[in-house]
């Protein structure tokens, strides 16, 4: 019997590896401002509020949904309202958002993490950091065959009222199940924004170090692996 009620896991780079953030970032900015062009916004102008929406969701601290503090900035921003900016961004993150796809690198442990989460945990979830629609998530997962019906839940700019690295963003995940600390695990590739804020709160943790980021702090102290490693330890559970 697993000692884990709630098993997480981070989606990028661990789940999903990136060959490179730098170009995710060209890509990204590339095609959404195609996007807003299309619908006969001011590329420049509309891409500018997205990205201060996207920093207004890092740091939200206002106990609101992710999804309003975003589109609240993004009007004050760009001067576009939301019901102008929103169908080009859902509609960007429904088709082209595809093309970031090529930055992708394969992970055939993915699935076969998924399926432990759930087999070994009463509640499996996707805890990516949530500044993307559902949708974008969504085919992010299906680039490594990971479907939303492998998860209890899968934290988005929807969901969630905070990110990552403040513990918040954990404990909220923690409160929607009623789990406690010691009963959960998070699976993550980043010491700064999966390891210290889950440490910090008494979460158990699994650093995977195939795709890590370390932001230079000390990450020893962590129990950590690669793929084949997490498997085995969530087989012996």
């Amino acid at each position: 019997m697993s000692k884990y009620k709630l098993i997480m896991s981070d989606l990028d780079n661990t789940l999903l590896p990136i060959y490179t953030q730098e170009r995710f970032v060209e890509i990204w900015f590339r095609d959404i401002t195609a996007k807003f062009r299309a619908y006969g916004l001011d590329p420049a102008q509309a891409a500018n509020g997205v990205n201060q929406g996207v920093r207004a969701m890092l740091y939200n601290e206002s106990g609101r949904k992710n999804i309003d503090v975003f589109y609240e900035e993004v009007e004050k921003i760009s001067g576009y309202t939301r019901e102008q900016i929103e169908p080009p961004t859902l509609d960007y993150y429904t088709s082209t958002f595809e093309n970031v796809y090529e930055i992708t690198l394969p992970n055939p442990y993915a699935v076969r993490i998924a399926g432990l989460m759930r087999e070994k945990a009463e509640h499996a979830v996707v805890a990516t950091m949530p500044v993307f629609s559902p949708e974008a998530v969504e085919m992010r997962m299906k680039w490594v065959g990971l479907t939303p019906d492998m998860f209890d839940h899968i934290t988005t700019m929807n969901t969630s009222c905070y990110c990552k690295p403040n513990p918040l963003y954990f404990q909220e995940i923690l409160d929607r199940y009623g789990v406690k600390p010691v009963e959960a695990l998070m699976i993550g590739n980043d010491v700064r924004e999966d390891m210290q804020p889950c440490k910090k709160l008494g979460i158990d943790t699994f650093l995977v170090t195939d795709h890590i980021i370390t932001h230079n702090l000390p990450y020893d102290e962590y129990r950590q692996g690669r793929y084949e490693d997490l498997v085995a330890f969530l087989e012996a559970l």
